[in-house]
């Protein structure tokens, strides 16, 4: 028994993240979507006053994950729940068309799409940031069936 104990208290400990899932700025209005234990929060507005912040988990069943893979690239959406609202933080990646990834031909973009009852209010593109690395909690949320990035 002794040890059992002794090798579960060498094991190292799990990888904690930390640092933005997403961060984009739109000029005066940022938004941050960053992990807080086992929940996302998403926080819009400026840097000194949230205008809006939605603390979501897996079981609340307020945020969904999707990804689409592509043979050189990716969509991620983040849809948070509102009541009648959805607020869907994306992210875009494709590569190059040549052996160069940094050929002009690559692509990177985010932003957010407000959407109430279905039907879309805004789309906004970061003119900063936008990027989002897949996180290890997103494979604990509900999978949005549907990839709702738009094509820019």
């Amino acid at each position: 028994m002794s040890l059992l104990l002794a090798l579960a208290m060498a094991a190292p400990a799990p990888t904690v993240l930390s640092g933005p899932v997403f961060e984009c700025s739109f000029g005066a209005k940022q938004l941050r979507v960053t992990q807080e234990g086992q929940a996302l929060v998403y926080r819009y507005g400026t840097k000194t006053k949230a205008e809006l912040r939605i603390v979501a988990d897996a079981k609340s069943r307020r945020v969904f994950y999707h990804r689409t893979l592509y043979p050189r690239g990716e969509d991620q959406t983040l849809r948070f729940v509102n009541g009648d609202y959805d607020y869907i933080v994306f992210a875009h990646w494709t590569a190059g068309s040549g052996p160069d990834i940094e050929l002009d031909t690559a692509a990177q973009y985010g932003g957010l799409i407000v959407r109430k009852a279905g039907k879309t209010l805004s789309t906004r593109i970061c003119k900063d940031g936008g990027d989002m690395l897949e996180w290890p909690i997103f494979k604990s949320l509900p999978t949005d069936e549907e990839n709702r990035t738009p094509a820019i």
